[in-house]
């Protein structure tokens, strides 16, 4: 190899980094308890030496896959109910969003919700991000409804809020596509029957 090329290559990943990758892969697909220290090291090349180093514990990686999860979910609601949206579309703009998620390739469900499934205990770290996470997420839907114009928009952001985690949860055993048109009808005439009209434009 050339100093051109070596200098071109993309720097090597750090164990560290390696282990939040397959950990994140491996967690969402077969589950966190299902998914072993030694399983974690084999696939990402690296040993519990490493992974120890990096990580106290699995519980705290475990947590650090999770706030992880956290970032990405804020930055696709953000992307959802863009800035330059009308204050009323807000809400349909994020119904379309958990649409669409529901229907990409591979969608298992929520990965915050799948950890707070597995870990009955509140203390634990992960439930402790996961349960931080979703009450934010609540409270976000509750006032995007606000400025959409609900007359009670702490029921129109629970029951958006509902749906959405219950056509996740449910895609499990109805398939994605099914999981995905229910939320969409459902969620449609939450909406509009929750939201004032719009006004007429002038002729």
């Amino acid at each position: 190899m050339s100093v051109s090329e070596a200098s071109a290559a993309p720097p090597r990943r750090s164990a560290a980094q390696r282990l939040r990758e397959v950990a994140r892969d491996l967690f969402y697909r077969q589950g966190i308890r299902a998914t072993g220290v030694e399983e974690l090291c084999r696939v990402a090349g690296t040993t519990k030496i490493s992974l120890y180093r990096a990580f106290p514990s699995k519980d705290e990686l475990v947590a650090c896959i999770l706030r992880d999860d956290c970032e990405q979910s804020s930055a696709w609601y953000q992307a959802a109910v863009g800035a330059d949206l009308p204050p009323r579309d807000r809400p349909a703009a994020f119904l379309r969003a958990a649409v669409e998620e529901l229907r990409k390739p591979g969608f298992r469900g929520c990965s915050l919700g799948l950890a707070i499934a597995e870990f009955p205990d509140p203390e634990h770290p992960a439930r402790k991000v996961a349960d931080a996470h979703k009450r934010g997420l609540r409270d976000t839907l509750r006032r995007l409804c606000e400025e959409a114009g609900a007359a009670d928009p702490v029921m129109l952001g629970d029951s958006l809020m509902m749906l959405t985690e219950g056509a996740f949860s449910s895609a499990a055993y109805l398939g994605t596509a099914e999981a995905a048109a229910a939320l969409e009808r459902a969620g449609t005439q939450l909406l509009e029957s929750s939201l004032p009209r719009e006004a007429p434009t002038a002729s």
